[in-house]
C-alpha cells in the first residue's frame, strides 16, 4: 500500500505502523519469518527510510519484532507479543473475528476489575469518589454513544486508580486497551449505553458507602453482564460466518 503525493496523511509514521502492525497480526508474516528490507518498504510505502526505521523501532516496542543484526527483522511468536497493547487489540479486533479475544478479556475482566472495586471501596478518597460521581453522571446520557463510551473507560479506570495500589496502578495503561476494546464492542446504540448504566450506578454507590464486599459483588455482576451481552454478539457473527460459509459452498456446487 502506498498513498499518492497529493492524498497522503500528514502523520506517515502513524500509517507505515498501522500497516505492518495489522499485516502482522493478521499472519502475513508467520513467526521468524523477516519483513522485507528497508529498501524494500521504502518502495512499496512511499515513504522515506527515517519513517520506516521509525515504525520498525515502534513494532519493536510492542514486542511484535526483532531486529537482529545479521539476520534482519524478524517477527516474534504471538505468546511474546504485549497482548494488551491497545493498537494490537484494534488490530486484532479490526481482522477475522476473532472469539478467543473477547473470552480472553472476559477472563481478564473477572479476575481483574472486582478486586479493584473491593480495594477502592475500602481506601478511595473523598476526591476520587467525587471524580467517579462526575463520569457516571456523564455516562448518565448513553445519546451520544461516543461520548458515553469514553465516560464508561473512564469510570472504570478511574476505579483502578481508588485502588490504590501502585502495582495495579502500574497495569492502568495495559489494561486501558483491554478496556476500551470491552465496552466498544458492547456498546453500539443508546440503549447498550442504558442497560448497564444501574449496574454501574451500584458499583459507584457502593464504593460512595465504603462497602468492599458489596462493591467486589456489584462490579461482578456488571462484568457478568458485559460477558453475556459480548457472548451473545459472538453468537450472532459465528451463526453469520456459518450462514456465509453455507452460501457460499452452495454457490460453488
Amino acid at each position: 500500500m502506498s498513498w499518492p503525493p497529493a492524498i497522503r496523511p500528514k502523520r506517515l509514521h502513524d500509517h507505515v505502523v498501522d500497516e505492518l502492525g495489522a499485516r502482522i497480526v493478521r499472519g502475513e508474516f508467520a513467526p521468524d519469518a523477516a519483513l522485507p528490507v528497508e529498501d524494500a518498504l521504502v518502495a512499496e510505502l512511499g515513504v522515506s527510510r527515517t519513517v520506516v526505521r521509525e515504525a520498525i523501532k515502534v513494532l519493536a516496542q510492542k514486542n511484535l519484532i526483532q531486529v537482529r543484526t545479521r539476520t534482519g527483522t524478524r517477527v516474534l511468536p504471538f505468546a511474546q507479543w504485549n497482548q494488551l497493547d491497545p493498537d494490537i487489540l484494534r488490530w486484532r479486533f479490526a481482522g477475522a473475528f476473532d472469539a478467543k479475544l473477547i473470552e480472553d478479556v472476559i477472563d481478564l475482566r473477572r479476575i481483574i476489575e472486582p478486586a479493584a472495586a473491593e480495594l477502592a471501596a475500602a481506601r478511595a478518597t473523598a476526591e476520587q469518589i467525587d471524580s467517579l460521581r462526575v463520569t457516571f453522571s456523564e455516562m448518565s446520557d448513553p445519546s451520544q454513544v461516543a461520548a458515553h463510551i469514553a465516560a464508561d473507560l473512564r469510570f472504570h479506570l478511574g476505579i483502578l486508580e481508588a485502588a490504590g495500589n501502585h502495582l495495579l496502578l502500574g497495569l492502568r495503561h495495559s489494561i486501558e486497551g483491554a478496556l476500551t476494546f470491552a465496552i466498544g464492542f458492547s456498546t453500539h446504540s443508546k440503549d447498550d449505553g442504558l442497560s448497564s448504566l444501574a449496574l454501574h450506578g451500584n458499583v459507584l454507590r457502593a464504593i460512595a458507602e465504603h462497602k468492599p464486599a458489596r462493591a467486589r459483588a456489584a462490579m461482578n455482576t456488571l462484568v457478568d453482564r458485559w460477558a453475556e451481552d459480548s457472548l451473545r454478539i459472538v453468537k450472532s457473527q459465528n451463526a453469520k460466518a456459518q450462514r456465509a460459509r453455507r452460501a457460499q459452498e452452495k454457490a460453488a456446487a
